[in-house]
């Protein structure tokens, strides 16, 4: 285990934990649009940098690879299809989705957007979307902390458990501290590697 590798890499959780912890402190007294919309005051470069690394932490940095590693070049498309995606749904899907979601009684969530955009009286639809976002990020987000310790482990030597559990604290201490400004300027200043 190199000491100067183990060091940058405990700098860098602690700056990512004092994100959090600074958001926390500034933003105390906030409503909940504050933390879970950051107030819906995030620039155009922190806004873009945190969607992507939501989007394309762990799979893009250890999984494309490793797909055109094992299975040739032609995986290169999975890159073209993302890039078209991604572009046509910040053209078109997103400015849709945020004058609806204000129409729609302010919403902050896309289950209570969903549901107050089709006016459902019943939470039916709330409780369905809710549950299949909670399923997918619960995998992805496992996904994700299950990388960050293959990560540690590969670079500094680290127990990858040991890894896995030191990131999961880190990431859900500067989320539930700083909401969503704090996962924003983390992914921002990580450079896109939320993992």
């Amino acid at each position: 285990m190199n000491i100067q590798e183990v060091s940058v890499f405990i700098i860098y959780l602690v700056f990512m934990l004092s994100i959090g912890v600074w958001f926390f402190f500034r933003d105390k007294n906030q409503t909940e649009k504050g933390y879970f919309l950051g107030d819906r005051k995030m620039g155009p470069w922190v806004a873009a940098l945190s969607a992507g690394a939501s989007d394309m932490s762990a799979w893009v940095l250890m999984g494309l690879p490793t797909s055109i590693y094992a299975l040739g070049l032609g995986q290169i498309w999975i890159s073209v299809g993302l890039a078209i995606g991604y572009a046509l749904s910040w053209i078109y899907e997103a400015p849709r989705l945020r004058t609806f979601s204000i129409e729609a009684n302010d919403s902050i969530t896309v289950p209570q957007y969903l549901t107050n955009r089709f006016m459902s009286e019943s939470k039916t639809l709330q409780l369905i979307s809710a549950a299949v976002f909670l399923i997918a990020y619960t995998i992805y987000a496992a996904s994700s902390i299950k990388a960050c310790g293959t990560l540690f482990n590969t670079v500094t030597g680290l127990d990858t458990t040991i890894a896995m559990y030191l990131a999961a604290v880190i990431v859900i201490s500067y989320t539930f501290l700083g909401g969503f400004s704090a996962v924003s300027w983390t992914d921002f200043y990580s450079g896109g590697d939320n993992a």
